[in-house]
């Protein structure tokens, strides 16, 4: 190694190192911000359960510190989500072609648009339904309402948010895999009996509860999604095909 590449090394080790200090510096203040508005963001996380659960309960002395510590960071890493993708997307920016870059830009705001949807998704449809049902079992089997710990009700929550941004990406991630030629749309299609099981055994490591139900209910918006990523890597893969036989024809008659 030359002292003209160990000193590009050690440059670019230096810079993304201000990368990451940037990025903590960014989470610090998106948790300040969030520090202002927690209470506001917990109201946020009970409303699902507002007509369903009357009685929450602080099991320690501690949870109340560790509710607020949970709510202050989910809130901090929302904020400061997007400043953070920047600054890496930045920091691979000059090794990259133009059209690298593009693609890059194109593909990062199309997964944080997938992670917002999951979120979304699981606030509105998934989180109402599994609270609604997981209560209604509680008092089938105890026959009285039910009293739930307040800090195990915002993991669960802040869980199901998460699971439901992840579980979003997967059109995304059969895009980019056809894009790099890894995988086509027919491999897709004939191993996706094996995917549904893969996904089955995905949504029950995931699911922050042990009921079937739960599982169930990220299982099926995950089976569309698949089905939406074979729909995306055909689109792909008949382009990337096309362009491949005009740019051979191209290269025949001349």
């Amino acid at each position: 190694m030359t002292a003209t590449n160990k000193q590009t090394i050690i440059s670019h080790l230096e810079d993304l190192r201000w990368v990451f200090i940037r990025s903590v510096i960014y989470l610090m203040a998106a948790c300040a911000i969030s520090f202002f508005f927690a209470e506001q963001i917990i109201e946020i996380i009970k409303l699902p359960s507002k007509d369903v659960i009357s009685n929450f309960f602080i099991l320690k002395p501690t949870d109340s510190v560790v509710i607020y510590m949970k709510t202050i960071l989910y809130g901090g890493f929302v904020i400061a989500f997007l400043p953070i993708i920047y600054e890496f997307v930045n920091f691979i920016k000059p090794a990259l072609r133009k059209e690298q870059t593009n693609f890059v830009l194109k593909w990062t705001a199309f997964s944080v648009i997938l992670f917002l949807a999951g979120t979304l998704f699981a606030y509105f449809l998934i989180l109402p339904v599994a609270v609604k049902f997981l209560t209604d079992l509680a008092q089938t089997l105890t026959a009285s309402s039910m009293q739930v710990s307040f800090n195990a009700y915002i993991s669960f929550v802040l869980m199901l948010l998460l699971c439901g941004g992840i579980i979003f990406q997967i059109p995304l991630l059969c895009a980019v895999l056809t894009i790099l030629n890894i995988i086509s749309p027919f491999v897709l299609r004939k191993f996706r009996k094996e995917m549904f099981f893969g996904l089955c055994v995905f949504a029950a490591v995931i699911t922050p509860t042990t009921d079937v139900f739960s599982m169930t209910l990220f299982v099926a918006p995950m089976i569309v999604l698949y089905e939406l990523g074979i729909i995306i890597s055909d689109v792909i893969y008949k382009r990337k095909k096309s362009e491949t036989e005009m740019l051979y024809d191209g290269g025949k008659y001349d």
